[in-house]
């Protein structure tokens, strides 16, 4: 089943006192590529959460925000420094002393520097939440799947019309061919009697054999009959349910190299035309592609 790159998966967790939020966003990428929001206690965790995924997802590029809120395990401690207090309440004392004054407020240390500091909680502590965060890191990346899935099955309705279109323009240039050749023989003929005039009458035998010369030149039933095996792969890539977005991207590829082949052999202002028409559509089908897992 054809899967989008593009889609959104979120998921909650609750146990009574933590709430865990994964929100797990993708856009178009030709590789998988996976960037991190997430508490700085939960860093070690970003290689089993990028497996997690992985088993879901493997084109695209990824944006994960985790959220917790309620935890004391996550909770960031305040620690005083009472060495630096100390060493203000000396030397307050000793300004005092050599200045004079009434009482000193001993709370004004508070908003001195050095105080106090931060600490943030360990990666000992945040193990308990471990099992937790990976549960809800697997709900979204399965809804998120989901949504690409959803995706998909629109992307492969439009990708199925686009080479419809495009195999009626290849069929279109297949009964167009003999007429070329029918046209320059008509031409040749022409100019040859045009030139010679009514006097001397023309070697059919040496007509017949610019006309094969031209028409050996011009030949594109092999690009042709290519087209339509490229076709018929990018149909059989659609309905399979691993991802194949760059596998159609390579025939898409080929398909206009084909054509760009059949332009320059063609040698004919109607295939030329038609040429054009056919790699418009494979333009618009490329474009579609790039979405594809």
């Amino acid at each position: 089943m054809l899967k989008s790159m593009t889609g959104f998966g979120m998921a909650e967790r609750n146990d009574g006192e933590t709430q865990v939020r994964v929100e797990l966003k993708s856009v178009n990428h030709r590789f998988f590529d996976l960037s991190y929001n997430i508490p700085r206690p939960f860093v070690y965790l970003e290689d089993k959460i990028k497996k997690v995924i992985r088993t879901y997802i493997q084109r695209g590029a990824l944006s994960l925000f985790i959220t917790i809120e309620g935890s004391e395990v996550v909770a960031p401690t305040i620690e005083t420094n009472w060495q630096m207090v100390d060493k203000y309440i000396e030397a307050a004392k000793a300004i005092q002393k050599r200045c004079g004054g009434g009482d000193w407020d001993y709370s004004r240390i508070l908003a001195l520097p050095g105080v106090f500091s931060i600490q943030e909680a360990g990666a000992e502590r945040a193990r308990v939440l471990e099992p937790m965060i990976l549960e809800t890191v697997e709900e979204a990346s399965r809804r998120l799947t989901d949504m690409r899935r959803a995706e998909g099955d629109q992307l492969r309705m439009d990708l199925e019309h686009k080479l419809s279109a495009i195999e009626r323009q290849v069929d279109e240039l297949y009964s167009f061919v003999p007429q070329v050749r029918a046209h320059y023989e008509e031409r040749l003929r022409k100019n040859v009697t045009d030139f010679l005039g009514a006097h001397q009458g023309i070697d059919e035998q040496r007509l017949l054999s610019e006309v094969a010369v031209f028409a050996d030149k011009s030949a594109v039933d092999e690009e042709l009959t290519r087209m339509r095996s490229h076709l018929n792969q990018c149909r059989k890539l659609l309905n399979e349910s691993r991802p194949v977005g760059r596998q159609l991207d390579f025939l898409i590829q080929e398909m206009n190299r084909e054509m760009n082949t059949i332009g320059s052999k063609g040698n004919h202002a109607g295939i030329s035309r038609m040429v054009v028409a056919v790699k418009s559509e494979i333009e618009k089908l490329r474009e579609q592609v790039q979405n594809v897992e």
